[in-house]
């Protein structure tokens, strides 16, 4: 009954659109052409995301019908990146965006972004800040922090992802997981831990396998990777911050001591990996999009990346999908943290002609019911009010997964997408560097003391 009370409240809040956002003035909306103004009967212009991403795409479309079935007087205009820029790529909408703000033309009032987008347009324009100039800071929409878990509103270092504001709601979730193939590890007779999983466990993995393709002469790789989406660094991340102990210092971009170590003993648990060859064969020619097949076509154990994987494969091939198993990334050291994140989706353009009727659609994305689906559609993890826990009503392991990591990790969860976790702020800019460092420890090309003095000589 209460979670009905409160939906009922929020579809309330969405119908009369209260904002406490001050509205733009003519003045501010410079290069909007006069035709696109509010009209009697308004529209929504929509850059949408999860194009052929299984169950995602299928919630954005139902998400557009219902939100124009409660809102008759507003038509949703969805259109999705590879349909108005050709491709979908974060930084070619992070240019587009930087365009429309320069130009003024805004022609999405709702835009696809994510914190790796804001950077890009960041860059475009020069100004790491132009957040708060551009777009709406929901923070100041009534009734929006009631529609985020606490600790979304509670922990700075989400707005820290877009310029310091919050620029919409967190639907997706993510955990980054160690995939394992479960045919082609019971056909070498090896049993994974789907939970618990230490470096000992991994290391002991990669000897097993080496060990069945000398036995067999065949070449099944252990980790699947790629050239231009370095996803064993997720696996280093993992296991340094695991060393550490503490989630704060884990999370804090300030260098140490206790970092410093904990990178040499990351360092050196790479070399022991890279004396098995673990890496795929192919995995300097590799490109991500095309060849996130091959560990479904048996030619690796193991594949690491985000609880997103399940709706790529999904949109492949179904039946494949069902025979991989998440499993949580390898420690040094039992944690109460884990690693993952929250990040928002999309945005509204400040000062966009239907600014208000996007703050309406994304209020709409922020209701109990939209978290539910997206909670069993994606089988991940979502930053809004309202979902259920599905443990006790999981019929597959992606779903009994996500449940399970919630259920342990709750809000402890946090990546980083750059080395400032390990080198303090001032050195965000080494991440590459290191990403070279760990391929080349996998492939058995330098030693754990040499990546070290090499990568602290980079320190600032």
């Amino acid at each position: 009954m209460k979670r009905i009370v409160i939906f009922c409240v929020l579809l309330f809040i969405i119908s009369s659109g209260c904002v406490t956002e001050e509205k733009p003035t003519m003045e501010k909306r410079t290069g909007v052409n006069a035709t696109s103004s509010h009209s009697p009967d308004s529209k929504v212009n929509w850059m949408g995301h999860w194009l052929m991403d299984h169950d995602r795409e299928t919630l954005v479309r139902e998400v557009a019908q219902d939100f124009e079935l409660m809102n008759p007087d507003i038509d949703v205009n969805l259109e999705y990146p590879q349909q108005i820029m050709g491709v979908r790529s974060r930084e070619e909408v992070g240019k587009y965006i930087a365009r429309m703000i320069t130009t003024g033309d805004m022609e999405w009032d709702v835009v696809w972004i994510d914190d790796v987008i804001y950077q890009y347009t960041a860059e475009e324009l020069g100004d790491p800040d132009w957040g708060e100039k551009y777009l709406v800071n929901f923070e100041n929409v009534e009734g929006f922090k009631e529609t985020q878990k606490s600790f979304i509103i509670d922990d700075p270092v989400y707005r820290k992802q877009t310029g310091g504001i919050i620029v919409g709601p967190y639907i997706e979730g993510y955990y980054y997981v160690i995939y394992y193939n479960k045919d082609v590890a019971e056909k070498m007779g090896i049993e994974v831990k789907q939970y618990g999983m230490t470096f000992g466990d991994l290391l002991g993995y990669v000897r097993e396998v080496e060990e069945y393709n000398q036995e067999h002469n065949t070449s099944i790789a252990t980790i699947y990777e790629s050239k231009n989406y370095i996803t064993t660094e997720l696996l280093f991340q993992n296991l340094l911050k695991s060393e550490l102990g503490d989630f704060n210092e884990a999370k804090e971009e300030t260098g140490s001591a206790e970092k410093n170590a904990a990178l040499l003993k990351t360092l050196q648990a790479f070399e022991e990996l890279g004396m098995y060859d673990p890496l795929i064969d192919s995995h300097k020619n590799n490109t991500w999009y095309q060849t996130r097949h091959l560990v479904l076509d048996d030619e690796c154990l193991f594949y690491v990346n985000g609880v997103w994987m399940y709706s790529h494969w999904m949109s492949m091939d179904e039946e494949q999908t069902r025979k991989m198993v998440p499993a949580e990334l390898p420690v040094f050291q039992e944690t109460d943290y884990y690693l993952g994140g929250y990040i928002p989706t999309w945005a509204v353009m400040k000062y966009a002609p239907n600014r208000d009727e996007g703050i309406r659609l994304l209020m709409f994305w922020s209701t109990p019911i939209v978290a539910e689906k997206w909670v069993r559609y994606a089988k991940a993890p979502t930053g809004l009010v309202g979902h259920l826990s599905t443990s006790d009503q999981a019929d597959d392991v992606f779903t009994q997964f996500q449940s399970a990591i919630t259920d342990r990790y709750g809000g402890n969860i946090h990546y980083s997408a750059n080395a400032g976790y390990i080198f303090g702020e001032e050195n965000r800019l080494l991440q590459d560097d290191l990403n070279e460092k760990i391929i080349q420890l996998l492939d058995g090309e330098m030693t754990a003391e040499q990546a070290y003095e090499e990568i602290m000589g980079l320190v600032e």
